[in-house]
């Protein structure tokens, strides 16, 4: 039967010290703030290009001033208004496809501010009301009855964003609330005939036990399972055949496995045979699906154990929840690959469902973001046809919580009833998915292919010679795809903006493979080919400031071709002789949002438009706050604030509040912080137990810059001379006169078998001046061993270090820089952390001398502190030094001066240092 769908939109939708402190309290508000709260007039803020976008909202503000950015990050509308004339919606001119944020000031009479903001999609026309595609659903919850339900206003826009099919559940405790009397509350009908309005697809979990029969969730006893198959057959009454589908329970194996059917195969099985059997015999078309495996604990040999029981001629399509959160869908792929071949074992070719993948957004350590979210959810539904999977249901349609931290309250592809954005607006993700349907929609799989490291193309035949595909790539980096010369292929990106390309004389166009897939349609015929021809690079974006970068084409051909870049509305002309490489500048408006930022620039060769490439990067604020536990010359303790513009202009700021345990006061009060410049402001601290700091930086009409951090009391830091280190391998006789620090012993573990000080010991000095820290170490070592080069050099003899800023625990920002003579001769230097920065450390310089008839080791090292990125004024940092031990069969151990490197990564175990402001003599 045809399958009909509505595709119509929801109707309801350089320092400078400031010498005088104020040690007052922080300012407290004096006034009220105005009101600011988000109440959509179209549900869930969502249109089709060509509607008039408006946002409602309600405020007793004055002035109302807003920020559009589409979902690449770019600012596409800004403005202010009295609200009066607002009059409680803000009308915006944007008709492009996409998902976009909404940045809200209410600002009120008397200068308060309130920050709010939005979402709203904008979707092409799609008429899905005659499509019998059922591949996209979602989990719906319209059954549950509390804040987790997203109401029949919800439906519409499922249809809208074309999921063809809600699974959902009418549970048999409600419906069987009298002994032998079997009702479904209205609730459950309404939404079904919702659903069946809107011409979505039911999927209908039969789940969960009745109280009235059995205390447990899951049946165990034939009488019990007799009791359940009535409710199964009852529903099957109710609900019919006539798109709805069937799935027997959700998660057995994962379920209460406690109760007394103890999530057991066997038990599922039985109570699947008796269902199955009932329903067939009177509804012999029903569609039964199961088990609803979630891939957890032994999920292979729960299932292998479901088949070897007959469980495969009970179901019409295995069902299976493959989580991988925080992972990518990719990660999955393996899980629908070992189902599979369980099932081919028992000689079953049943369809696999996935009935319920997804990725929570928000700030629990486990969640993705949101921008990751809509990538990952599409790249599983194209993942999933790829390898043959009939449908997929992400989990699910709206955040059932507003909690951020919670995982369970941030699945969704739309926000819950009751967040702050406003009810049901959507999430990246929602137009993701929109996407997808309109572009694969009844288009039947070609197949998938792989391409480069980690590519993916998944192909879709749209008839007429034409095709569709999905293309992606978790390295990310240009393909050709190859199509008739002069024949056009639309490039549609995840959030349903196309550009239109042209294949070149060679029969080729360009695009970007990235996180987030790309749809290129058009007579696109064989693999995606990887590409060097364009790369598009941008430089790290400041806000306020423009963004700059460089389109390189590299011209393999044999004629010289004239080209042109167009990027952040503006176009570059160039050209390129033949085998060689040109490239031109692009320039990104400047715009004052921060966060993620994709770029784009389109490039048109010989007159024809033929490639698209992009480029991701993080555009971050202006102004940064930072403290750092700092000694003055004569050892005192200070909290010294850095106020940091790394803009090209000059910003005001109204001032920097501060609190460090019960001292608080207001710093740059109407201050200007230069161009390019940091302003530096001491406050002085006492110190007796470890404490806390935390700053809010004020500037008239934006959000507040906030920092904080930890403060450790140092009681007796080793004390660091001012010394020139001469790197000559011989210990500076100014070094030589110091207190050495003494190495032999203090290992943890020590070294295996040590033969005591002429096996191993050492004596070290640190020094410093305006430019390095220096190490100076003469170490004692009956055999000298160091087979191994850069990153491995841990592995032999050879020297590390561990150091942070501050006092030790004050920040887990760790530098671990590392020097050794190597047995192939250079001395070679390492950094390990940050991770960021592994590799040869820029600047560092190291001279190390073998002594073969002394048996010493002699180790002078100079670190820039440009390298260390710590400020050599504030005098006081912490560390650790360790001296690796192999003697030429395997690290033996190592001995330290501190700890938090060799036995664990801790910086809280460094040993304090400060750095003295006399010379040594």
């Amino acid at each position: 039967m045809t399958r009909r769908r509505s595709g119509a939109v929801s109707l309801l939708t350089a320092g400078l010290l400031l010498a005088a402190v104020l040690q007052s309290p922080a300012r407290a508000a004096t006034t009220a703030a105005p009101t600011l709260t988000i109440t959509p007039t179209t549900v869930g803020n969502t249109f089709t290009v060509g509607q008039q976008v408006k946002l409602g909202f309600s405020t007793d503000a004055t002035t109302v001033t807003w920020t559009v950015r589409d979902a690449g990050g770019t600012e596409v509308a800004k403005g202010s208004a009295s609200a009066a004339s607002l009059n409680g919606q803000l009308p915006l001119s944007i008709s492009t496809p996409g998902w976009y944020q909404t940045d809200l000031t209410a600002v009120g009479s008397d200068g308060t501010t309130t920050l709010g903001g939005t979402d709203f999609a904008v979707l092409t026309p799609h008429d899905f009301s005659t499509s019998t595609d059922t591949r996209i659903g979602v989990a719906g919850a319209l059954g549950f009855g509390s804040t987790a339900n997203p109401g029949l206003e919800a439906v519409p826009l499922m249809a809208n964003g074309g999921i063809s099919t809600d699974r959902d559940e009418a549970f048999w405790a409600a419906a069987e609330t009298t002994k032998g009397v079997i009702q479904f509350p209205q609730r459950y009908k309404d939404y079904k005939a919702a659903l069946d309005a809107n011409n979505v697809d039911f999927l209908n979990i039969l789940d969960y036990g009745n109280t009235l029969y059995y205390p447990d969730e899951a049946p165990s006893t034939d009488e019990q399972r007799a009791a359940f198959t009535r409710y199964a057959v009852a529903a099957v009454d109710q609900w019919g055949t006539e798109h709805t589908t069937y799935e027997l329970w959700n998660e057995w194996n994962l379920r209460d496995p406690n109760g007394a059917a103890k999530a057991s195969p066997e038990n599922y099985v039985a109570l699947l045979k008796m269902v199955s059997a009932a329903v067939r015999a009177k509804h012999p078309d029903v569609k039964l699906t199961g088990p609803s495996l979630a891939v957890i604990n032994d999920w292979q040999g729960w299932f292998t154990k479901f088949a070897d029981l007959g469980g495969l001629d009970y179901v019409d399509a295995v069902t299976i929840h493959p989580y991988v959160q925080p992972l990518d869908p990719e990660a999955s792929v393996t899980y629908v690959n070992t189902i599979r071949s369980i099932m081919a074992a028992h000689g079953s070719t049943k369809p696999i469902y996935i009935s319920e993948q997804g990725w929570a957004t928000g700030t629990n350590p486990s969640a993705v973001s949101e921008p990751a979210q809509a990538r990952d959810l599409v790249r599983g539904n194209l993942l999933a046809y790829g390898n043959g999977v009939a449908r997929y249901s992400s989990y699910n349609f709206m955040d059932s919580g507003t909690d951020p931290s919670n995982v369970e309250n941030r699945f969704g592809l739309v926000r819950n009833r009751l967040d702050t954005r406003g009810a049901l607006v959507p999430k990246p993700s929602y137009v993701a998915t929109a996407v997808l349907a309109r572009q694969i929609d009844e288009l039947p799989l070609i197949g998938q292919t792989r391409f480069g490291t980690n590519g993916y193309d998944v192909a879709f035949n749209a008839g007429g010679g034409q095709s569709v595909h999905a293309v992606w790539s978790t390295t990310p980096g240009v393909v050709a795809a190859t199509a008739p010369t002069g024949s056009t292929v639309e490039v549609t990106n995840l959030y349903g903006v196309t550009t239109t390309l042209t294949a070149d004389a060679g029969g080729h166009v360009w695009v970007t493979a990235g996180p987030d897939p790309v749809y290129l349609r058009g007579a696109i015929s064989g693999p995606m080919l990887p590409s060097s021809r364009f790369s598009l690079s941008v430089n790290p974006e400041i806000a306020g400031d423009p963004a700059t970068g460089t389109l390189t084409f590299t011209n393999p051909d044999a004629v010289t071709h004239a080209f042109t870049v167009s990027a952040g509305g503006a176009d570059t002309t160039g050209s390129v002789a033949a085998g060689a490489t040109a490239t031109a500048a692009v320039t990104y408006p400047a715009q004052d949002s921060t966060g993620a930022r994709t770029y784009s620039a389109k490039v048109t060769v010989d007159g024809q438009a033929v490639a698209l490439v992009s480029a991701t990067g993080t555009a971050t604020p202006p102004l940064s706050v930072t403290a750092s536990h700092v000694v003055n010359g004569s050892g005192k303790d200070l909290l010294r604030f850095r106020v940091t513009n790394a803009s090209s202009q000059a910003l005001p700021v109204a001032g920097l509040d501060w609190v460090s345990g019960t001292a608080s006061g207001t710093l740059l009060a109407g201050c200007t912080i230069g161009a390019n410049a940091t302003r530096e402001v001491d406050v002085p601290i006492t110190l007796s137990a470890p404490s806390t700091w935390s700053a809010s930086l004020r500037r008239t009409g934006e959000a507040d810059i906030k920092a904080s951090g930890t403060l450790v009391p140092v009681s007796t830091p080793t004390v660091a001379k001012r010394h020139t280190v001469q790197l000559d391998g011989v210990i500076d006789p100014a070094v030589a006169r110091q207190p050495a620090i003494a190495l032999e012993g203090t290992g943890t573990p020590p070294v295996t078998g040590w033969g005591g000080p002429s096996d191993l010991s050492g004596s070290l000095w640190l020094n410093h001046d305006d430019n390095n820290l220096y190490l100076s170490a003469k170490v004692t070592d009956d055999v000298f061993s160091q087979p191994n080069r850069a990153g491995n050099i841990w592995g032999g003899d050879g020297l590390q270090l561990g150091m942070t800023a501050g006092a030790p625990g004050e920040t887990t920002q760790t530098q671990e820089i590392g020097a050794a003579l190597t047995d192939a001769g250079p001395v070679d230097t390492w950094r390990w952390t940050p991770t960021t920065q592994t590799g040869v450390p820029p600047g560092v310089q190291a001279k190390v001398v073998r002594d073969e008839t002394a048996h010493t080791t002699t180790y002078e090292i100079a670190i820039p502190w440009s390298t260390l990125g710590f400020a050599a004024e504030d005098r006081l940092l912490s560390t650790t030094v360790v001296i690796n031990e192999n003697d030429g069969t395997g690290r033996r151990g190592w001995l330290t001066w501190g700890k938090g490197v060799a036995e664990t990564k801790n910086p809280a175990l460094f040993n304090a240092v400060r750095l003295a402001p006399e010379a040594a003599h």
